[in-house]
């Protein structure tokens, strides 16, 4: 789990360089086509299906959505806000699974776990900081991101874990790929590439699909109570980045922000609460 946190730290790190130079639809079409190819090859050598039963299912199209969705929205604010404040609010994401299960499925939740839900969010506005100077609004896309990554998230929770982890990423890949191509009209001519830019994607390519198979299998092969807490590990190698690479400063008002985050997410863990990727 904590390779897999480093490794998106490093892909979300990387999609923010390139896209100072190439649009997000460009970035999001070469990351996507770099997993599929990786993921195919793969299948291919080890002669595992991509395509399932449970796949072909409405509810595994609607997550592939909500993942192509949330793609978009999430690099958006990597991009025009910041990565760190991006990263720390995508940590919020199990609160939202879980304030989504109470909302719509009905699930029960304690008054301690909804004070939690609470605490994660006014976490959430610590780090976003509306009316401050550190505001930048951009970062409010991050916010429907996580949204749309409890959604993913939720629908997860009924796929079956026979279908192979491979066939997960693989489609996951696939979301980024048409997430490219859905913003084309929004951001502009492609541009060229050039050796740096094929570099970075290798490094992107190969960081972002280990570390998809990576989370995948850490959950289903890993108990829930030991292995979920080191998701927030993600939120330390992000802030390394982006201090060192892109110069971001890191306020006393985001780190509390990103403490209640973190600290609620992990005790609404330890009390049975919903959390997830």
């Amino acid at each position: 789990m904590v390779i897999a946190m480093a490794g998106f730290a490093v892909e979300d790190a990387v999609i923010k360089q390139l896209s100072a130079t190439m649009p997000i639809s460009q970035v999001l079409m070469l990351i996507g086509a770099g997993g599929l190819v990786v993921f195919g090859t793969v299948s291919r050598l080890t002669r595992v299906s991509l395509v399932t039963a449970e796949v072909r299912k409405p509810w595994f199209m609607i997550r592939t959505l909500a993942e192509l969705a949330s793609a978009i929205f999430f690099v958006i604010a990597i991009v025009y806000a910041s990565l760190s404040a991006s990263s720390a609010i995508l940590q919020a994401t199990p609160l939202a699974v879980s304030l989504a299960a109470a909302l719509f499925l009905k699930q029960h939740v304690s008054v301690r776990q909804w004070v939690l839900i609470g605490m994660g969010f006014l976490g959430v506005l610590c780090v976003i900081q509306p009316g401050l100077e550190g505001f930048k609004p951009a970062a409010l896309s991050a916010v429907i991101g996580v949204v749309f990554l409890a959604l993913r998230d939720a629908i997860t929770r009924s796929i079956s874990v026979t279908v192979p982890a491979l066939s997960v990423s693989f489609w996951a890949f696939f979301a980024l790929l048409m997430a490219g191509v859905v913003t084309i009209p929004f951001f502009g001519a492609f541009g060229g590439i050039t050796v740096e830019h094929i570099g970075l994607l290798v490094i992107s390519t190969l960081c972002g699909t280990g570390a998809y198979f990576c989370v995948v299998m850490a959950t289903r092969g890993g108990d829930v109570a030991v292995v979920a807490p080191f998701r927030y590990t993600r939120l330390i190698f992000a802030l390394g980045l982006a201090v060192v690479f892109f110069d971001e400063e890191v306020n006393a008002m985001m780190l509390i922000g990103s403490s209640l985050i973190i600290g609620s997410g992990i005790v609404m863990l330890a009390s049975g609460g919903s959390v997830r990727k």
